[in-house]
Formats: C-alpha cells, sequence, structure tokens
C-alpha cells in the first residue's frame, strides 16, 4: 500500500508571483525565494514542455507555499490562470512509494495531466474524482530538491 510520507506544499497559481510575496510578507510570510523552473520534454512523462516562475516560502516544516507564475501560455498553469484566475492549485505530498501511488490514483478513474523527473525524482498531477482536487504525489526527497536551501 503506498504511504503519503508529508505534505509538502500547497501550489497557488499567481499573475505576479512577486508582488503575491510582498503582500504576503506584509502579513508576516517570509521569507520567499524565488527561481525559473521548466522541463523540456526530454523530461516529461506527460505533457507539453513549460516555464514558470516558483516562488515559495516555508510556512511549517516541512510545508511550502509555492507561488506559480506560468510563463508560457501553453502550460497547464496559464490554462488554470486564464479559466479559473489566481488560487490553489495543488496539494503535494511525499510518497514512500510513488509506482504503487500512481497506479492506486490510475485505478480509482482519476487522471494524469502533467508529470516529469526532476534530479532523477518523478512527480506528477492528478485530477481526482470526487471532489476534483489536483494532487501531486513526489518521490520522497523531492521537495528538497525543488525548494533550494530548504534543510
Amino acid at each position: 500500500m503506498p504511504d503519503i510520507s508529508f505534505l509538502s506544499h500547497i501550489g497557488v497559481v499567481v499573475r505576479d508571483a512577486d508582488k503575491t510575496a510582498e503582500f504576503l510578507s506584509s502579513l508576516g510570510l517570509g521569507p520567499w525565494h524565488s527561481f525559473d523552473y521548466s522541463q523540456s520534454k526530454d523530461q516529461l512523462i506527460i505533457g507539453v514542455p513549460f516555464r514558470l516562475r516558483i516562488t515559495w516560502a516555508r510556512l511549517w516544516r516541512p510545508v511550502v507555499l509555492e507561488l506559480i507564475q506560468p510563463l508560457n501560455k501553453e502550460s497547464l498553469w496559464a490554462k488554470f490562470l486564464e479559466t479559473k484566475g489566481e488560487g490553489v492549485h495543488h496539494i503535494a505530498f511525499s510518497v514512500s512509494n510513488w509506482d504503487e501511488m500512481v497506479s492506486k490514483l490510475k485505478e480509482q478513474g482519476n487522471k494524469m495531466v502533467v508529470g516529469g523527473t526532476n534530479d532523477g525524482k518523478r512527480w506528477c498531477y492528478f485530477e481526482t474524482k470526487p471532489g476534483g482536487i489536483i494532487i501531486e504525489p513526489m518521490e520522497e526527497d523531492l521537495h528538497d530538491v525543488s525548494f533550494p536551501n530548504t534543510r
């Protein structure tokens, strides 16, 4: 049986990550860190290449708030922004057995919409039923790869 190790991050799609981080800083959240992230076709399991601006802050260990600013119009995140506006996009979990979790989600009829690798660790998004929540299972420790200087 797959095991969720911990809640890794909450992903929020925004139009301007810097302005959003500045606002959240005024409420006492932060410090904020930013980097540009992209995935090429050879790094993807499913989906189209994309570019993002990711700005993040640790809310409490180990949970991160991830602000996602799409940098290309074809991405899943840009389409979310266009159709739904800014807001919570996904919830990410570190999992102990990624293959089992992905199999379980597929068996339950959930749809994988994007996925890839980051420094050899796999991640993906599933649109889930019921609830319509996008869940991102990530191989353990991918969190520390995705968000530099988090240890």
